[in-house]
């Protein structure tokens, strides 16, 4: 009995250790530094990056005829960080937003520039059903505590406590859960390769739209804000001079070429650079690795989510999703679907011949 009382004992002081308030948590660990990372003074936030430093493509995704006529009736006007202060929903961080500063959509959000040299991503309406909702959102479902500051938790009831219907208060935790998700598929790689993942600040989100009868149309919903940096995308470092040899219908239809790196394109890569860029997407490839053989999921990136800056030719990653293994049809050539990802990277890192 004296020994599991000891036990007991020492379960307790470890308990204790982790639930002591010097021991930060999950969002005080990923949000530190952000303050300083991301501040800017308005009054003194100097000239905007010129165009031609941005990349060339900056529109990701351009919008359907739809959508288009859509942003015309009811422009976007401004958006607010919008958190609990003062037993109410308190509304912080005005940033004002105009259609001539729409750069254009991923596949979950909307980005607009900001006057600051900061660009704010704005949610875009999913369904539950949506492949993005997999393991790691239900890992959040269950924690909300672990993944929401205590002023998102109290707004998110706030919020609830105004609604009648259920469905409208489900609607409500599904958007707050799913502004924990962002920052867990953030943190996933923000912990492995740190100084590669642009720092970002997630947050709740009041979104207003101007509406031709006078009246606002607002919206709750998750964003996150980031840095400008001057740069380009990786594709636009690519020399398409070589093709891949297919059969005559893929070659007519779906023609295939070698990625191959332009080190003259924006300025004179020197091989010390290139030596970094080359390490720097091996480190990219271990981890796609570690997330894929140890955890089950698949770093999603694409070359629209990797630029490399200029003039000091970095390579930075700035959007961020995991989908679980589950969802990708593995194919046979690549049983296993990191696969895939791992050898267009390798492919294209070959392409500067550095033995």
């Amino acid at each position: 009995m004296a020994k599991k009382g000891r036990f007991a004992e020492f379960g307790d002081a470890i308990r204790n250790f982790w639930n002591s308030p010097g021991i930060p948590n999950f969002i005080e660990i990923l949000e530190k530094g952000l303050d300083k990372e991301l501040f800017f003074d308005p009054e003194k936030a100097g000239e905007r990056i010129p165009l031609e430093d941005l990349p060339v493509d900056f529109r990701l995704r351009q919008s359907g005829f739809l959508r288009k006529s859509y942003e015309r009736i009811f422009p976007v006007s401004h958006l607010f960080r919008i958190t609990h202060r003062y037993e109410r929903e308190f509304l912080d961080g005005f940033m004002p937003l105009a259609a001539e500063n729409y750069i254009g959509r991923g596949s979950y959000k909307f980005v607009y520039a900001l006057p600051w040299n900061q660009v704010v991503k704005i949610g875009k309406s999913k369904l539950p059903s949506d492949p993005i909702f997999g393991s790691l959102y239900k890992e959040v479902q269950k924690n909300l505590g672990k993944y929401l500051k205590p002023e998102e938790i109290r707004l998110m009831e706030f919020l609830q406590q105004g609604v009648w219907r259920e469905s409208l208060r489900d609607e409500i935790r599904f958007k707050f859960a799913r502004l924990g998700l962002e920052r867990l598929h953030y943190w996933k790689l923000k912990s492995l390769i740190p100084d590669l993942v642009l720092p970002t600040r997630f947050f709740m989100g009041l979104r207003f739209r101007k509406s031709p009868f006078g009246i606002p149309v607002i919206t709750l919903t998750p964003c996150d804000n980031q840095n400008l940096l001057p740069g380009k995308h990786l594709k636009e470092f690519i020399r398409l001079n070589e093709k891949i040899r297919q059969n005559p219908i893929q070659d007519a239809l779906f023609p295939k070429w070698k990625l191959n790196f332009d080190t003259h394109r924006f300025g004179v890569v020197s091989k010390a650079k290139l030596k970094k860029i080359a390490l720097d997407f091996h480190r990219v490839i271990e981890v796609t690795r570690h997330l894929a053989n140890e955890e089950k999921l698949i770093f999603d990136i694409h070359s629209e989510n990797i630029i490399i800056t200029i003039p000091d030719f970095e390579l930075k990653i700035f959007d961020y999703h995991v989908f679980d293994e589950h969802l990708y049809e593995p194919s046979k050539e690549n049983p296993s679907p990191e696969v895939d990802h791992i050898n267009l990277i390798k492919e294209f890192v070959r392409s500067f011949e550095l033995g």
